[in-house]
């Protein structure tokens, strides 16, 4: 199996999380090869990740590449040595011990699969509430696809995405790997989107599941992170989308809110509130202008 699978983990600036992780993958019913890749940590995550006793192979990256180029240093990596498949691991994931050999059943389904990602204060909570990853996609318009297990235990859809991907390898590359314009948010929903305009199957295998704390690298609610998701949003548009105008101003009227919204608390707000309402608009604004990349700005 360590021949075929190739975990790749990403860290940044994070070794707890990135060990717990390693921990729960080298304990897992089926262990693969593990890679991770440090992104360019500023902290101490390199010395510590040095004088962990499970088996892995440490990637150093220079400098921080984002998660689009972080993981595709791994891919290639992984490739390199052979791997059909590659599991891309969030570092705050905690995959529970089948949940690799779960995925792995449907090996000649999909050409892209994500197990059931839950998340709560703690990995051993005995209740953690699943999110949703699994989207189907009738004319390109996204509705979610949920279920928290059942008999079945997978399912075909349109769109995944989460922190805990397997793919083929082969179609990785095929497609040209993650789109590194996006550096962070977005780049798997355009990937998976890309192999499954190519023919590949898409699938949520909900009777796998991996815990997810969301947040470990960049807080969902930082000004900064709602820059780059609402910018993406925009990108993703305009590179999927023949009439990405048209979509935006007809098709999505969640942006519309999102607009009104900023600008009452940029006029009524004070401090972060504020900063993350300019951050909302600068990043629609960059997005329509096709501006890509990392952002040293909020």
């Amino acid at each position: 199996m360590p021949d075929r699978v190739v975990a790749v983990i990403l860290n940044w600036n994070c070794a707890d999380d990135t060990v717990r992780c390693l921990e729960a993958v080298r304990a897992g019913s089926t262990v693969p090869e593990i890679i991770v890749v440090d992104n360019g940590s500023s902290d101490d995550s390199i010395a510590r990740l040095e004088k962990v006793e499970v088996p892995f192979t440490l990637l150093r990256l220079d400098r921080n590449l984002g998660y689009a180029g972080g993981m595709n240093a791994g891919i290639r990596e992984a490739h390199d040595r052979g791997a059909e498949w590659v599991w891309l691991l969030n570092a705050d994931a905690v995959p529970r011990p089948h949940a690799l050999s779960t995925l792995l059943r449907h090996e000649d389904r999909f050409a892209v699969s994500t197990p059931l990602q839950t998340t709560s204060a703690q990995p051993d909570d005995p209740n953690p509430e699943p999110y949703l990853v699994s989207a189907m996609l009738p004319k390109g318009k996204v509705r979610p696809f949920r279920c928290a297990g059942c008999a079945e235990g997978a399912h075909e859809v349109d769109m995944v995405t989460g922190a805990a991907l397997l793919l083929r390898v082969s179609w990785v590359i095929g497609v040209g790997l993650f789109d590194e314009r996006f550096f962070h948010y977005k780049e798997e929903f355009d990937l998976v989107r890309r192999i499954g305009d190519a023919g590949g199957r898409i699938g949520f295998v909900c009777g796998s599941e991996v815990w997810h704390r969301r947040g470990g690298s960049l807080s969902g609610s930082s000004p900064r992170a709602r820059y780059y998701y609402h910018r993406n949003e925009i990108l993703y548009v305009r590179k999927h989308y023949s009439r990405p105008l048209r979509r935006l101003l007809f098709g999505e009227p969640i942006h519309y809110k999102n607009v009104a919204r900023s600008l009452f608390r940029i006029a009524v707000g004070t401090g972060e509130h504020r900063r993350r309402s300019l951050a909302v608009l600068a990043g629609y604004w960059d997005g329509l202008r096709g501006i890509h990349g990392p952002t040293e700005r909020f």
